[in-house]
């Protein structure tokens, strides 16, 4: 996968399940983090809380406004065109079905 820019707005598409469908941005690339892969730092564009986060072996109710990820779990938006519902639709059932 390509190397996400900061500044970039991407959409949730993996991950914690009521996070998915998030509109968030990139603040910067971070490459082998904690365990990772590919880690980015990301943040919610609105300023609420993410819906869900670990904590520790727990998945909690969010409490900040920034967060770590996975490359594979964000879809950048492209020249900042809003995201194809369909495509969402279809990434949702591939998560949840599989």
């Amino acid at each position: 996968m390509s190397k996400i820019k900061k500044g970039t707005l991407c959409i949730i598409i993996g991950g914690c399940p009521e996070n998915i469908g998030m509109l968030v941005e990139v603040v910067a690339h971070l490459g082998r983090h904690d365990g990772r892969e590919d880690a980015y730092e990301i943040k919610t564009i609105t300023g609420r809380k993410f819906n869900q986060m670990w904590r520790g072996t727990s998945l909690v109710k969010g409490f900040s406004t920034v967060a770590i990820t996975d490359r594979h779990k964000l879809r950048p938006l492209e020249d900042g065109e809003p995201p194809n519902s369909e495509l969402l639709v279809e990434d949702k059932e591939l998560l949840f079905n599989t």
